[in-house]
């Protein structure tokens, strides 16, 4: 399936693009995955909902312009 070390590398892209388009999108079921497990009856912070939406696009851009295709 995955041959060349291209392959694995777009589809590494690819899973990272995906968890950081969730991140964007909705921040609030990124931070419940990441760290609203661990509390009852917690809600995030307005900062930290755009704090993540802004570090979404930084991982997009980190990994699809200094990553390489293989």
């Amino acid at each position: 399936m995955l041959k060349k070390e291209g392959d694995k590398m777009l589809l590494f892209k690819i899973i990272i693009s995906i968890l950081a388009f969730i991140g964007f999108f909705n921040p609030e079921l990124a931070w419940r995955m990441g760290e609203g497990w661990k509390y009852k009856n917690v809600e995030p912070s307005e900062s930290y909902l755009k704090a993540s939406r802004i570090g979404a696009i930084a991982v997009l851009i980190i990994v699809w312009l200094f990553f390489p295709n293989g």
